[in-house]
């Protein structure tokens, strides 16, 4: 009866989502939404009461962040690339960090060459830094957190992208899931090396008023936080390496845990420090490599692009005149909106940016998902749709809730303690 009742109220919600979609997209996937003009973002900018950089206010329309500094995470390549592509052009220094050496050097000197061909721009000194760092190695990220604090004393921007998911084929136990510290990979990746990485530079980031922003993902949804907080053990299930440490669907919901962390932790920066912002965006189902190149060719043909149509014609085309994929604009919209109109995806808050509606109207989410025995596959579901019909539901500019679980101040609390604890011996 219990299972009836279920599958009823999912038809319900999914001829809700067909009903309210108009009649020429209820049956396709849409094209790509164009996504944000590089004009767009100085628009952005200069709505911003809030200046970053030093050279905001004599007139340089088209740089509005020259004389900033931005640090960019996952940053040779996918939404991190393209992140740190937009800062340069808008004038601002880009700090890369990545563990893609070969694809740091090509972004260095893409982004070196457009500004040889640019007259407003044009310096004798690179505004590209590139920093080598491993994201499953703790001492690896210090050492970069510890060079970036020598080098600059304000941080205008820490975008934390960087991450990974677990391929199907992995089991439990699979020594490629280990990170350099023992632990598990994914959550030391995703989540912990952020952690570090935020808690060094904050100092920096205060100076400057700067802003951190969490590139995580509806799929927080999956979990329920239980996981991800360490309670009687050590450390939480989501950080075991040993399987029987782990919950039995440890892989499954490892990404989500991540993710729910990664919430967790951007709501606890402001509390600790006041004249640091954060906020969290969704890019929602990317044309990304982070399922690896397996999945390369599905999301690119599924999922919103992050190039925009004229993206690599940059010798030819006018800064001015860049469009930027859907894929990013959660992004760029928490890196630069003003505070009032990022409301309540603002640091304590209980919203992230997102660019697609999709979920908003599946109405009956936060009761269902609540149920242990559903939540996994239902999940699993809405993703799938969310796939479906996130180019007919998007929007540039888009507050959406997260999860009831993630509005957990305890839990919050409990994990902040404890991974202040773990990193204590490189702050």
């Amino acid at each position: 009866m219990m299972r009836r009742r279920m599958f009823c109220v999912i038809i319900l919600e999914v001829l809700l989502l067909i009903s309210s979609l108009p009649k020429s997209a209820a049956f396709g996937l849409g094209n790509a939404p164009p996504g944000l003009s590089h004009v767009d973002i100085v628009q952005l900018l200069k709505r911003n009461p809030y200046s970053h950089g030093s050279n905001n206010n004599n007139g340089c329309d088209i740089n509005p962040l020259k004389g900033s500094t931005a640090v960019v995470t996952g940053a040779a390549g996918g939404i991190g690339g393209e992140i740190a592509k937009i800062i340069h052009r808008l004038g601002g220094t880009v700090v890369a960090l990545d563990r893609d050496v070969a694809g740091l050097e090509k972004l260095k000197d893409t982004l070196d060459d457009e500004e040889r061909n640019r007259e407003d721009l044009r310096s004798n000194e690179s505004r590209v830094w590139v920093l080598p760092t491993q994201h499953q190695d703790l001492d690896s990220v210090s050492h970069s957190a510890n060079q970036i604090i020598d080098r600059f004393d304000r941080i205008d921007f820490l975008v934390n992208n960087a991450g990974l998911t677990y391929r199907d084929d992995f089991i439990c136990g699979d020594e490629r899931m280990k990170a350099t510290n023992g632990q598990d990979l994914l959550f030391t990746v995703n989540y912990l090396s952020h952690f570090l990485l935020t808690e060094k530079l904050l100092p920096n980031l205060s100076r400057a008023k700067g802003r951190v922003v969490h590139l995580t993902s509806t799929y927080h949804w999956k979990v329920d936080g239980s996981e991800i907080i360490p309670g009687d053990a050590k450390c939480p299930q989501a950080y075991e390496f040993d399987p029987s440490s782990q919950s039995t669907k440890h892989i499954e919901r490892s990404y989500g845990n991540s993710k729910l962390a990664q919430i967790f932790h951007s709501r606890s920066i402001h509390m600790h420090a006041p004249d640091c912002d954060s906020v969290c965006a969704c890019p929602t189902w990317a044309a990304t490599g982070i399922g690896g190149e397996d999945a390369r060719d599905f999301l690119s043909m599924m999922a919103f692009p992050i190039e925009g149509s004229n993206e690599g014609e940059t010798a030819t085309t006018k800064i001015e005149e860049i469009r930027y994929g859907p894929g990013i604009t959660s992004a760029i919209n928490a890196m630069f909106r003003p505070r009032e109109e990022l409301g309540d995806a603002l640091n304590c808050g209980r919203s992230f940016v997102a660019n697609s509606r999709t979920l908003e109207f599946f109405v009956f989410r936060n009761s269902l998902l609540r149920w242990p025995i559903w939540r996994d596959g239902l999940t699993d579901l809405l993703g799938f749709l969310l796939l479906l019909g996130q180019r007919i539901t998007y929007e540039d500019f888009i507050i959406q809730e997260t999860s009831p679980e993630s509005q957990d101040e305890e839990k919050r609390s409990q994990l902040y303690n404890w991974s202040r604890k773990e990193v204590q011996e490189w702050l």
